[in-house]
């Protein structure tokens, strides 16, 4: 059994309009480029041993899964990865995607709690993502010394076995098992639920003996190893296990209790922000754009001020009088900084900030936008990047020539 590299899939599913499944025995994933594709693309096809790993991904991933056995199957079967679908597959495809939100103008739009489910399911997939890839590169750094040891399968799966029930006893995860002996894979999963915001933790490790590998991920990242690194393997787990119990559950708490508004507030929170940019642009000129498509946040972006060259007595002096010589080394900018601001062209400000955050200090948000700065609060955070003009109000547009 000859597997890709999952976090290649990961990466694909992200960039796909929507997965057709065949129960859990096939995916194909399919994506449309309205400008350069005169039909959709096969982006990633799988059949192989994480079927149940990849139903469970994609329970969370900001992707639609659709449930279409006949076409999923004939798309498998029929076409390469990275090719057109054929044509025989229009009507059926084009069915596909008319149901999907991204490919049509709704009338009927979802009711705002509805919205809001799925502007916070997107945020809590971004934050597993965050914390286990954060987690896994402090843990790559150490780089455990562990010497490599030819162990057998039947060694490692012992091993890992054993590992998993004590993670278990110590987290309260459930785990289970799964032995297909068709393709000689043995699957362990970790998994918990958080009710309360029906939210589900896990870990799944796999040892294929074929391939003579342990792969160990979840959601959001996947890691191969060898057996005879079965040692660091288990560390792993741990380690993914351990951050997902602790950090990442606790983060879910904070994110789903920061993100639950109801309809009135978001509605007060929209209009009030939106004001005060309008209103600061007339007061200090700072031109603005907003992105409020989401239920949980808004993107706010700020033009920087070209502040103005800091008067000098250089600059009073008549260039052609007998005194510029005498002031030619006053304080200012050298052509070397002058030259290097040119090049970098006008800056930004990119703004998140939680509706409820504006809502605890709406005058903390008046004042900042009057003077933007970086800011690193988790739920009003400032970055300063190169100026996009597609980003700013429709007024604050020039046209190209």
């Amino acid at each position: 059994m000859k597997l890709k590299s999952m976090n290649h899939v990961l990466a694909a599913i992200n960039r796909c309009d929507v997965i057709l499944k065949n129960g859990q025995e096939q995916f194909v994933g399919l994506y449309y480029d309205e400008v350069n594709f005169d039909r959709p693309i096969v982006l990633f096809k799988c059949d192989w041993g994480f079927n149940y790993y990849l139903s469970k991904a994609l329970e969370l991933m900001p992707v639609p899964c659709v449930e279409h056995k006949p076409l999923a199957r004939a798309l498998f079967e029929n076409t390469k990865e990275g090719d057109y679908i054929d044509v025989k597959y229009m009507n059926a495809v084009a069915i596909v995607y008319s149901n999907l939100d991204k490919f049509k103008n709704r009338k009927d739009k979802e009711d705002f709690d509805e919205e809001l489910y799925n502007d916070i399911t997107t945020q809590l997939y971004q934050l597993e993502s965050d914390i286990c890839k954060s987690a896994e590169k402090k843990f790559l750094k150490k780089k455990i010394q562990e010497p490599k040891i030819q162990y057998s399968a039947d060694i490692v799966l012992d091993r890992i076995n054993k590992a998993i029930q004590k993670i278990s006893e110590e987290t309260g995860f459930d785990y289970k098992i799964i032995h297909n002996a068709s393709k000689e894979t043995y699957e362990f999963y970790l998994e918990t639920l958080l009710e309360e915001y029906d939210f589900d933790i896990w870990v799944m490790v796999m040892v294929s003996i074929p391939d003579q590998k342990i792969y160990i991920g979840n959601r959001c990242i996947f890691k191969t190893y060898e057996l005879s690194e079965a040692a660091v393997a288990v560390a792993y787990i741990w380690m993914l296990t351990k951050t997902c119990n602790e950090k990442l559950r606790k983060d879910v708490k904070t994110f789903c209790e920061e993100f639950e508004i109801n309809p009135r507030l978001f509605d007060i929170a929209k209009y009030s922000i939106k004001t005060m940019l309008t209103m600061n642009y007339n007061y200090t000129g700072i031109e603005y754009g907003i992105d409020d498509s989401m239920k949980t946040q808004v993107m706010v972006y700020l033009k920087e001020k070209v502040p103005a060259e800091p008067e000098t007595e250089m600059n009073t002096i008549n260039q052609g009088s007998k005194y510029r010589l005498i002031f030619k080394n006053l304080p200012g900018l050298d052509k070397k900084e002058k030259s290097r601001k040119k090049q970098q062209g006008p800056m930004m400000y990119e703004v998140c900030i939680t509706y409820n955050e504006f809502m605890r200090n709406p005058d903390a948000f008046k004042k900042f936008i009057e003077e933007p700065k970086v800011l690193k609060k988790w739920n009003f955070w400032s970055r300063r990047k190169k100026y996009k003009q597609e980003f700013f109000d429709e007024i604050f547009q020039t046209i190209e020539q």
